[in-house]
């Protein structure tokens, strides 16, 4: 669950909202998604554009997000960068600690369909994956880093159980 600050008569409102960014977005910035609620919600061999935060390692080649909330459920990430934002910058928290908080931008994957050829019993059994030994239901195709922030050691989330801070960014 997200919030939203609203003015009404005057006061501060925080409002609940899903996926919303508060602080200062630009104003036709899309959306940031909770990474859980994308896993639950692609379905089966399609795809969507996405902007995506979560907990970003171990390197830059094979490299899985995920988010604390939904732990055990990572999503493989590819990287086809159309911008070096950030990359740089990622690149180096990488090396120190093996993680890092990021906001990220491009096609998000379901499960993939298995094979068409593949007989009817098997078909309907057979689930593959994505990354590394087809270890991962979703995947990530990366086109722009939007931002890169340091995780703290304790691993803490604010907000609700359901939720990850980026101060000032998004709240989501």
């Amino acid at each position: 669950m997200t919030a939203r600050v609203r003015k009404i008569f005057g006061m501060a409102i925080l409002l609940p909202m899903a996926g919303t960014c508060v602080g200062k977005p630009a104003p036709n910035d899309p959306l940031t998604e909770s990474l859980c609620s994308l896993q639950r919600k692609v379905s089966e061999g399609n795809h969507e554009s996405v902007r995506v935060s979560g907990i970003y390692g171990p390197g830059l080649d094979h490299t899985v997000l995920e988010e604390p909330s939904c732990s055990g459920e990572g999503t493989w990430v590819e990287l086809e960068l159309q911008s070096n934002q950030n990359k740089e910058k990622l690149r180096k928290m990488l090396g120190q600690s093996k993680r890092a908080y990021v906001v990220l931008e491009g096609e998000f994957y379901g499960p993939p369909l298995p094979d068409p050829k593949l007989p009817e019993p098997i078909r309907k059994s057979y689930h593959p994956g994505w990354g590394h030994l087809a270890a991962f239901k979703t995947k990530l195709v990366v086109h722009t880093i939007r931002d890169v922030k340091a995780v703290p050691p304790d691993h803490s989330v604010q907000g609700t159980r359901n939720s990850l801070t980026f101060s000032n960014l998004c709240v989501i």
